[in-house]
């Protein structure tokens, strides 16, 4: 039987206009595909002890806004089983509600019936159910009606929503959706255990990011009591010069570096998210 492949889409670019969450619920005004690329980095990771292939049609690195038809061909190219774009919304303008939302485009009633189940196996796990009157919804988003598989479009809550602000930006909320993601996938394409860790019982979230790590990208988060950002780093080993601050700043989007209280604020706020990018 050929090895499943999975297509794993963080919406849109690290420096992608407007794309943030309201600065009145979040100062550091945190990246869309921040949130975005954290949950898929868990889905691949989490991906990796079953036997398939996962490809990522974004940019990894959040440098490029990748298009959108670039994004439909690696897919297509790949021949991918199952296509799914993580993103998160806007429109509540600093007001309650929002929740979760799965888009999805092909009339088939079998591919209703499979987002409704991918709409459960997030909202199940994270509680993000909002206030939206419809939870799944059937849209000619680009990158859902062009690919040639079953394609999922997931809007993971609204980052100017004061409900949903303060839950999205947690790590483990990024870890329950990712849980859910995975546990969809998995049912939906039948994926079986590498042989590796066959055998071992049920597979934890934390057991599969300390075994293969969450990639790589991120430092770990900071859970400890408010402290300054070179406190934080050094308790977590990582080096806190003034040289290397500037050069974690550059790779988190942070241009200019000078060690400014603003400055220092936005990357001790990413540092806490678990959003901190590693360089």
């Amino acid at each position: 039987m050929a090895q499943k492949v999975i297509a794993l889409d963080a919406g849109h670019g690290m420096r992608t206009a407007g794309k943030r969450c309201m600065k009145a619920l979040d100062p550091n005004e945190t990246r869309e595909w921040f949130l975005n690329d954290r949950i898929m980095d868990k889905v691949e990771a989490m991906l990796a002890v079953y036997d398939c292939k996962v490809i990522r049609v974004g940019d990894t690195t959040g440098a490029k806004d990748v298009s959108l038809g670039s994004r439909v061909r690696t897919a297509n190219a790949a021949k991918a089983d199952i296509y799914i774009s993580m993103h998160h919304n806007a429109g509540i303008h600093g007001g309650s509600g929002g929740g979760t939302v799965v888009f999805y485009s092909s009339g088939s009633p079998e591919r209703g019936a499979q987002a409704q189940k991918l709409y459960q196996a997030i909202a199940s796990r994270t509680g993000l159910k909002g206030n939206r009157s419809q939870k799944v919804i059937k849209k000619g988003f680009y990158v859902i009606k062009n690919t040639s598989m079953p394609a999922f479009l997931v809007e993971n809550g609204f980052m100017d929503s004061k409900t949903d602000t303060p839950i999205i930006l947690t790590e483990r909320h990024a870890d329950r959706t990712a849980e859910g993601v995975t546990d969809f996938v998995v049912a939906m394409l039948q994926l079986k255990e590498k042989c590796s860790m066959a055998g071992s019982g049920s597979i934890r979230t934390e057991d599969v990011l300390a075994a293969v790590g969450s990639s790589g990208k991120y430092y770990p988060a900071y859970t400890g009591k408010a402290t300054t950002l070179s406190a934080a780093m050094t308790s977590l080993g990582i080096t806190s010069t003034y040289s290397y601050r500037k050069q974690v700043a550059a790779a988190n989007g942070i241009s200019g570096y000078r060690g400014t209280a603003s400055q220092n604020t936005q990357m001790y706020n990413l540092l806490t998210a678990g959003l901190l990018k590693r360089i």
